[in-house]
């Protein structure tokens, strides 16, 4: 496996500060937006440095003989650069992704009819990287509509989640995030079954007064020809 990824940008351009930023956002579809942008100050050799880093393709994941590869995008913002990584992952590649896997490598991101757990272990791995260099600061981000069952987060805005790490957290920074699956018992696929039934109960109940009703119409037309014969 490669050296640790995370922060190599950073280590390889940087004397100076370096901020990252992971966001995931977790979708109704249960698809994984994943986003990891590297800030950084401008250098006189920046230039080099930039275009190997470009071309240099990061694998979407740890496993052996990977074919696929993040998006990758360097955004000039005057006195500074922004590195960006991204993919759409499904379940199965977002528990292999591979800077959670460099990073976090006691991560586990499990599933079951009900629910999604994010559970990292603890220790972030990247912080200080192969050659010593630490990175200036590290927010993760989580973001979604789903319903959101227990969380450890640092701050909360909205859907999104934030856990900081710095140099005074990173070997022991955890992060725990549960969460409700869409189509789970309690999720999307009730409330479409509640239409469903709801709608269902209507006919039932609507064909049943219109059965009562021609029932008590047939009675009275029998009867008044009834009298009619007398």
């Amino acid at each position: 496996m490669k050296k640790r990824l995370l922060f190599i940008i950073c280590f390889v351009l940087l004397l100076t500060g370096c901020d990252v930023n992971y966001s995931v956002t977790i979708n109704e579809d249960e698809t994984f937006d994943e986003k990891i942008t590297m800030s950084f100050l401008k250098t006189p050799s920046d230039g080099n440095n930039l275009t190997i880093a470009e071309d240099d393709k990061t694998p979407i994941s740890v496993m052996p003989n990977e074919t696929k590869f993040y998006d990758s995008e360097i955004i000039d913002k005057g006195n500074t650069y922004d590195m960006v990584y991204t993919y759409n992952h499904d379940m199965d590649s977002i528990k292999t992704a591979y800077f959670i896997a460099n990073c976090y490598p006691g991560m586990r991101i499990t599933n079951d009819e009900e629910e999604i757990v994010i559970n990292s272990g603890d220790g972030f791995a990247c912080f200080i990287g192969d050659d010593g260099l630490k990175a200036d600061s590290v927010k993760i981000n989580i973001t979604t509509k789903l319903k959101v069952l227990n969380n450890n987060a640092d701050n909360v805005s909205g859907n999104t989640y934030t856990w900081v790490i710095n140099e005074n957290n990173y070997l022991a920074k955890n992060i725990y995030f549960r969460l409700e699956r869409p189509n789970n018992n309690g999720g999307l696929g009730t409330e479409i079954m509640k239409k469903d039934s709801a709608s269902s109960l209507t006919a039932v109940v609507v064909l049943s007064i219109i059965i009562v009703a021609a029932l008590i119409y047939l009675l009275v037309r029998y009867k008044r020809n009834k009298s009619n014969e007398f």
